[in-house]
């Protein structure tokens, strides 16, 4: 069991937590929710021990392991990617390191030598097994192929992979080392459709207990049955999902508003009371007795709080082009990498452009090459004014900048300071905390610094990498309403469904290299694609690929179940013998469940 009590935290004289209360149980799945820079992200470090609380007691079974993975999260290591789901398993990435190196021995090895090595290849399948070691393979081949990766990305270095697959290598590691408590700070930022999903049913099904900050609602809908909200500095607990969580805070939202409206009527009426007998000798004592009562209410009366909708709109540069965009036979290569290649594209006013595909299939590319960001390796990119919002944001902000300096240094000169405030006060920025470091904001605060600076200056098109990453809800339907008002052009890449569907004119799908546009909205694009998985279904119910592997695991269950029995009756290199195919069967068996699922998976 998890257990806070009380839990303050402070920043300067700013109060992050005061009395966090919370209580989590083994298989319990819950969403911590609340505004951007409310303090979620430092809530989940002091539960899993990374900082300390300034108060308050946090009480975790001794016997319960906990995994934390945090935002922008990646792994960036010269390690391959299968050595990588063995880091949190020293032991068992010795003895496959050690393996290694006695297969390569044994390559060259004859009379004694080959014998020695044998025995010793035997002692470490011997030691790989009691270390659980086909269990963890058997976990990793599910979460990687549940993940998007295939066979050949096992010996690929995790530098070698874009941000974006770093990210879910780093989850990867973690849901292989099954932790008691998963805390995951946006998990889906970073997903294409089919991870995202293929995670939901995961976690569902997972035995341990979940703490996840996340703004996608149809993600925490199918995982989180208890929703915490960081109000003030204070938890509050609510039932149920997500939906149902919106659908109770609003009704508590009404109560307090009409509990708060019937007293101001009670207020009314005792002033009025007051007022007219003040001068009434004989009722001095009651008038005397309302005034104090009066004094109270009024003092204890405070109206509902609310979280006023952030009002958004983008400028638009005049007179508006007939074209915006225009790219002819686009290329872009990072050395012998051919990411994308042979894109024309033609943007008018108007159209709002998702562009969609595989993760490194060379969205933020081609983004990055259309707004100017890059320079095409081939072709010629024509453009007009457009503004770039970046997925990663450091590659747009100045972190040795305050939030308030960051802004004076991209606005127009004749702005003074106290305009930029008046900006950054819409984006929900204090005339303290424009005076954050902005290396010290959160994810969603980042967000906002970057969409305010979007609105310095006119555009004619819009260039969006993962608008909605960080924000907040009230902040993402603020940028949405706003995004579907602006009369420019908009390009985007995204994975929030709510952001494709309300947004999208046109889909530029991406993937191998080629964009093809479909000049559909989302809905249409996706309802195409279900037809097409559909006939991929019915196709793969007779792929060859899959019978072959079916047949081969039945085969390699029988033979592991055969050796097992005769392993209990050998003795001496016999046994020896047997207990190296046994570990080889296993090892196949686990391999041959992870390629089927992979081929399943790919018909989702």
């Amino acid at each position: 069991m998890l257990r806070l009590t009380q839990l303050v935290k402070n920043f300067g004289d700013r109060a992050i937590l005061r009395g966090v209360n919370l209580t989590l149980s083994a298989g319990e799945k819950a969403a911590l929710v609340g505004p951007n820079g409310v303090g979620k992200t430092t809530l989940m470090r002091i539960i899993v021990g990374g900082e300390a609380a300034d108060g308050g007691v946090r009480r975790i079974d001794a016997n319960w392991t906990l995994g934390f993975l945090p935002q922008d999260a990646g792994v960036r290591s010269n390690r391959a990617l299968w050595d990588e789901m063995f880091a949190a398993f020293p032991e068992l990435l010795a003895v496959n390191a050690a393996l290694r190196e006695v297969e390569a021995a044994m390559a060259d090895a004859q009379g004694d030598e080959l014998d020695r090595l044998v025995t010793q290849q035997s002692d470490l399948f011997e030691e790989f097994e009691r270390l659980n070691g086909y269990t963890v393979e058997a976990d990793a081949h599910t979460v990687l192929a549940g993940l998007g990766f295939v066979e050949g990305d096992y010996t690929k270095k995790a530098l070698e992979f874009s941000g974006g697959w770093q990210m879910r290598i780093a989850l990867a590691k973690l849901l292989v080392r099954r932790p008691d408590v998963i805390l995951l700070d946006e998990p889906t930022n970073h997903l294409d459709a089919r991870a995202v999903s293929w995670l939901e049913g995961y976690l569902a099904e997972y035995p341990g207990a979940a703490i996840i900050v996340s703004h996608d609602r149809h993600f925490l809908d199918r995982v989180i049955s208890r929703v915490l909200e960081l109000e003030e500095g204070i938890l509050v607990e609510y039932n149920g999902n997500y939906t149902a969580f919106e659908a109770e805070k609003r009704r508590r939202a009404e109560a307090r508003a009409n509990a708060y409206a019937r007293q101001q009527k009670f207020i009314k009426r005792q002033q009025e009371f007051i007022n007219r007998f003040r001068s009434n000798a004989r009722r001095a004592s009651l008038v005397k007795s309302r005034e104090r009562l009066l004094a109270r209410l009024i003092r204890e009366a405070a109206p509902p709080s609310e979280q006023n909708a952030m009002k958004l709109r983008f400028a638009e540069a005049r007179p508006m082009p007939a074209e915006i965009i225009n790219a002819e036979n686009v290329a872009r290569a990072y050395g012998d990498h051919a990411v994308i290649a042979g894109v024309d594209l033609r943007i008018i006013p108007g159209q709002r452009v998702a562009f969609v595909g595989p993760n490194g299939a060379g969205k933020s590319t081609l983004l990055r090459v259309l707004a100017g960001i890059e320079e095409p390796t081939e072709g010629a990119v024509k453009r007009t004014t457009v503004g770039y919002f970046a997925q990663d944001q450091s590659q747009t902000l100045d972190e040795s900048r305050t939030v308030l300096a960051e802004v004076m240094a991209n606005a127009p000169a004749d702005w003074g300071e106290e305009r930029a405030r008046g900006l950054l006060g819409r984006f929900q920025y204090s005339r303290e905390t424009v005076r954050k470091q902005i290396a010290t904001l959160s994810g969603g605060e980042r967000s906002r610094l970057s969409l305010a600076k979007l609105l310095l200056k006119p555009v004619h098109g819009l260039v969006m990498d993962e608008p909605t990453n960080h924000l907040d809800r009230a902040t993402r339907q603020s940028l949405i309403e706003a995004l579907k008002e602006f009369k420019g052009a908009i390009l985007f890449a995204s994975h929030d469904p709510e952001l494709l569907e309300s947004l999208a004119t046109h889909v530029l799908d991406i993937r191998d290299g080629l964009a093809t546009l479909h000049t559909s909205d989302y809905a249409g694009f996706k309802k195409r694609i279900e037809k097409l998985v559909e006939e991929e279904a019915e196709e793969a119910e007779e792929d060859p690929r899959v019978i072959a592997l079916e047949e081969e695991i039945e085969h390699l269950e029988e033979r592991r179940e055969a050796i097992e029995d005769a392993l209990q009756a050998l003795q001496g290199e016999a046994k020896l013998a047997s207990q190296r195919e046994h570990a080889e069967v296993k090892s196949r068996l686990a391999k041959a469940e992870a390629e089927l699922e992979t081929l399943a998976l790919a018909t989702v």
